[in-house]
């Protein structure tokens, strides 16, 4: 080699071992999150799964990997360790200890929920808090504090309210409003009804509390750098009442 290749070589080596280095990646964690059209889709997009690729920007030491399923098959995949944890999921109200699956003790923010009703038939939800049991109400039943019946999508609900063949109709605003609009119901009645803790679902036991451990250290850092709320808004908003 000529000799006027070695101080060549020679920084080009110096210069390698003071570039910085890349962190390295400790741990991988797989999320699976059911279906929300318009929030998490199907195709990877929407503003929920943004907001779990933010949370993954948080640790560059540990990376996240996303996939989007219809809910069921997601809460499915944690309870049966395909996956770390999932979203969309709301603390429950009262203790459910029959779940195959358990909740994130930390928080990310409130989800805005609202009460649906056939303007036909005016129900408040004062008169449904203080005798729920006189109305057949569709919702998710783990998370509410009286007895409802299992709303299975969120359309076939509204159609089911606008047919009279219900009360009214929990869900979650972001969601059913979007279904709202596009299905163009315009006898529906809007009223806010309650705000409950967003939270993610994770496994139960040992790999659940190291899961639960580490989404705290992400939503944590989050709200000390004062970012949570603002990313937390491009999901989920507080009450805007309006009506169709």
């Amino acid at each position: 080699m000529p000799r006027c290749y070695l101080p060549l070589l020679l920084f080009i080596t110096l210069l390698n071992l003071a570039a910085p280095t890349r962190a390295t990646i400790d741990k991988t964690y797989v999320a699976h999150l059911g279906e929300l059209p318009g929030l998490i889709n199907l195709d990877g997009s929407g503003a929920f799964v943004d907001f779990v690729r933010y949370l993954d920007k948080q640790d560059p030491s540990t990376k996240i990997l996303i996939e989007v399923f219809p809910i069921h098959r997601a809460i499915n995949s944690v309870v049966q360790g395909r996956a770390d944890f999932g979203l969309p999921a709301v603390r429950p109200t009262r203790e459910v200890s029959t779940l195959p699956f358990a909740f994130s003790e930390v928080s990310f923010g409130q989800v805005t929920h609202v009460l649906y009703t056939n303007r036909a038939a005016p129900l408040s939800v004062k008169e449904l808090w203080a005798s729920p049991s006189r109305y057949t109400i569709e919702a998710v039943p783990y998370y509410m504090p009286f007895k409802v019946q299992r709303s299975h999508s969120i359309k076939q609900s509204l159609l089911r309210l606008a047919a009279g063949r219900i009360d009214g109709f929990v869900w979650a605003q972001e969601e059913a409003d979007l279904a709202l609009k596009e299905l163009g119901l315009t006898m529906i009645k809007r009223a806010h009804f309650a705000d409950f803790d967003d939270v993610f679902f994770i496994p139960k036991g040992i790999a659940g509390r190291e899961i639960d451990a580490y989404l705290t250290r992400l939503i944590t850092r989050l709200r000390e750098q004062g970012n949570l709320m603002h990313e937390y808004r491009k999901v989920h908003r507080p009450y805007v009442d309006w009506q169709p």
